[in-house]
């Protein structure tokens, strides 16, 4: 199913605002007088036509907003860093050489605060230990993805 978020966005925001609430079988808008939205068949029926007001999927749809640009943040700046890296191996191979293409990637990760600390000295013992904290959040993320192909699949979602 595809929802069209700005039909959402627009029929959320033309709805009676105000507090919704449940009064067992009926919905109703606290804020207009003798108002129901509608009469359930189910208490959980009503209950979520009350939790999903206008107000509750503007906010849903903020957040889904807010979530989708810190995503694009994310992937443009790896984009960036991997720019970085390809424009250091231009410049190791037909520029001024590997001391020139290390300072592409000293400069990428100095602008930003990313140099490793001081102390490390063995570059593999480090990229090990610091790529397993990675790998697991990766685990996390290929599991919820694997979920949600599943469910889809499954006519869940």
């Amino acid at each position: 199913m595809t929802i069209d978020k700005d039909q959402l966005k627009a029929m959320a925001r033309a709805a009676s605002q105000g507090h919704w609430d449940q009064d067992g079988f009926e919905v109703h808008n606290d804020d207009v007088e003798d108002y129901r939205v509608a009469q359930c068949r189910s208490m959980p029926d009503a209950a979520f036509i009350a939790a999903a007001s206008p107000a509750s999927i503007l906010e849903l749809l903020a957040e889904n907003e807010a979530l989708r640009m810190q995503v694009k943040e994310l992937d443009l700046t790896f984009g960036r860093y991997l720019l970085g890296m390809r424009a250091s191996v231009v410049e190791w191979k037909k520029g001024k050489g590997a001391d020139a293409a290390m300072q592409w990637i000293w400069n990428g990760l100095a602008g930003p605060g990313e140099l490793p600390p001081e102390e490390e000295t063995q570059a593999q013992a480090y990229f090990d230990r610091e790529v397993a904290k990675i790998e697991e959040g990766l685990e996390e993320v290929y599991a919820y993805r694997d979920k949600r192909r599943a469910e889809k699949a499954q006519g869940g979602i």
